[in-house]
């Protein structure tokens, strides 16, 4: 005997939000693939790329600048919250704290996290690998983020006040 057709449809339910749920449980190894490949591009171009003097990032070997690519300094004439960030992680890159501190303090905190996703995201992997639960940062991951961008705003705006003091 079959049950009644309101017991099929709570059935159904109840199994599409079971398979829901399952697929929210999977562990995204493209993730963890993706922030692992991006992050240690951005750390190899890093060591690779060298800057000259106070704006010029330059393609070592064939000494071509890259292009500026500041759109807000180009219209408003004065820097952005992310200023001297590629220049920050190039002397990052080489090992200058200084002089990257010069370009972009907070940057020196950014490209740390940046270069420790090359480690996080290989043992994520790994641990998927071996069928072993992923290692979850949760609110502490999303609030190291957060106060990263904040403390590029409030670095801004003292530079602002600095600059048109």
């Amino acid at each position: 005997m079959q049950p009644p057709p309101s017991n099929l449809n709570a059935l159904a339910v109840a199994a599409n939000d079971s398979a829901v749920e399952r697929t929210n449980d999977r562990p995204d190894t493209a993730l963890h693939w993706t922030f692992l490949g991006i992050s240690a591009v951005v750390v190899l171009l890093a060591v690779l790329l060298r800057v000259r003097g106070e704006e010029q990032v330059i393609i070592p070997g064939i000494g071509i600048p890259l292009p500026g690519t500041c759109t807000f300094k180009e219209f408003v004439g004065a820097d952005c919250p992310g200023c001297g960030l590629t220049r920050c992680f190039v002397s990052m890159g080489h090992g200058q704290l200084e002089r990257a501190w010069h370009f972009n303090p907070v940057g020196i905190v950014f490209f740390a996290i940046v270069a420790s996703q090359i480690p996080f995201r290989a043992i994520q992997l790994w641990r998927l690998k071996y069928r072993a639960a992923e290692i979850r940062l949760g609110w502490w991951g999303y609030s190291t983020m957060v106060l990263v961008l904040a403390a590029l705003l409030v670095q801004w705006i003292v530079r602002l006040i600095i600059r048109f003091a």
